[in-house]
């Protein structure tokens, strides 16, 4: 298991390191990577999300995958009020405190979770987690959005939360996939081979080319700067172990079957999401400390993850 696990995150790491030496060697820059941005938010992750639930891998459980919507929406919830009250309680920098919210809350379920989920589970597993990934892109592109243009309430004129969530960021290609991957997976359709290969091809594109995107913005960031900020840290620490210990025991609680409850903490102990800095970019936030805490914590994730599994004993 350590194994698995340890090879998909090194791969992952590997890959953002391609796009730091890509972009020092000029094979990428900045309009490049603001364009690949659009593509992956746009184009591939939406893409991939409806490949997920397309897919006739045999008998439909509707009863379970039934019960997982609704335990990966409370779920969201729990972790909504968690990422506000861990980040009010460790006073991170005012202008800095939705972000930090941001990451908290969104871990790297779509680009590092479904790798990992189907290399420990196989394909049984894999509805499982496309279901809680549609209710990922559903809280990131509406509580997620409001976090991210959150300032600690400082900012001069700040909006309100209705005027952030409008429809022009409601009525993206990432949430509209995620509703519609919700009504396709009951649907009694059998979708062609061809459709679902041209999602499953595109949709695939994402892992790597967000990795990409990552790797390219860390390599803007003097490499000191990545190092001497203890706010990421300590983040860290919180996100990545401090997390683990307080969801095993909820998802203990209140899901009975031992697959789904393994497959909804891995994807949520994952490292913070590539849409931290995908999003940063877009409205203009601080890209810079999305990118270190990204870089940080998939980093230190190659040793928390299998620790923290087999302390807890989830698989």
């Amino acid at each position: 298991m350590n194994t698995v696990l340890l090879e998909q995150l090194i791969q992952l790491f590997m890959i953002m390191g391609a796009g730091y030496v890509l972009f020092k060697l000029k094979y990428i820059d900045v309009p490049f990577t603001q364009k690949l941005t659009r593509l992956l938010l746009d184009v591939t992750l939406p893409l991939m999300i409806l490949a997920s639930v397309m897919k006739d891998d045999g008998e439909k459980d509707y009863g379970k995958v039934g019960a997982v919507f609704i335990f990966s929406f409370a779920l969201y919830m729990f972790m909504t009020v968690l990422s506000i009250v861990t980040v009010k309680l460790l006073h991170f920098p005012s202008k800095q405190q939705g972000i930090y919210m941001f990451m908290c809350m969104f871990s790297n379920t779509g680009f590092m979770g479904y790798p990992v989920i189907n290399a420990l589970f196989g394909s049984e597993a894999m509805i499982y987690a496309a279901v809680v990934n549609v209710f990922f892109n559903i809280f990131v592109f509406t509580v997620g959005i409001v976090m991210i243009n959150y300032d600690g309430g400082k900012q001069k004129g700040s909006s309100s939360v209705t005027s952030l969530i409008d429809l022009k960021h409601l009525l993206t290609p990432g949430t509209l996939c995620s509703l519609a991957a919700v009504l396709l997976y009951f649907l009694p359709v059998h979708y062609p081979t061809v459709l679902t290969g041209f999602c499953s091809t595109i949709g695939g594109l994402t892992s790597g080319l967000a990795m990409l995107v990552i790797g390219s913005t860390l390599a803007k960031i003097p490499v000191k700067s990545i190092f001497n900020d203890w706010h990421v840290y300590l983040f860290t620490v919180i996100r990545q172990v401090a997390f683990s210990f307080i969801l095993w025991p909820l998802l203990k609680l209140t899901v009975s079957d031992d697959l789904i409850r393994a497959v909804m903490f891995i994807l949520m102990i994952m490292p913070v999401g590539n849409t931290a800095v995908l999003l940063a970019g877009r409205y203009e936030k601080d890209e810079e400390l999305a990118a270190k805490t990204v870089f940080v914590t998939t980093f230190v994730s190659i040793i928390t993850i299998p620790l923290c599994l087999d302390i807890l004993n989830v698989i």
